[in-house]
């Protein structure tokens, strides 16, 4: 399971309070009646998907090219 990011909690009809890790060490454990918020999980790319997803945007081989263009694709919803 994945961790946490951030809370959202005292939802006054208007909208909701939000707090992460920038609030300190203890930002988890500070309000008691929340809601976690997660990150989306990147989701795994087959092969033939990783070839498509080079052969769309370049022609070339380059490595930094190559992880950019998987990242993308990774991150799609």
């Amino acid at each position: 399971m994945s961790e946490p990011v951030a809370l959202r909690y005292d939802f006054d009809g208007n909208g909701y309070l939000y707090m992460d890790a920038g609030s300190g060490s203890d930002w988890a454990s500070r309000v008691k009646d929340c809601e976690f918020l997660y990150t989306h999980p990147i989701r795994e790319l087959s092969d033939k998907e990783i070839l498509e997803v080079w052969k769309e945007n370049y022609g070339d081989v380059n490595i930094s090219n190559f992880a950019r263009a998987i990242l993308k694709k990774a991150n799609e919803k």
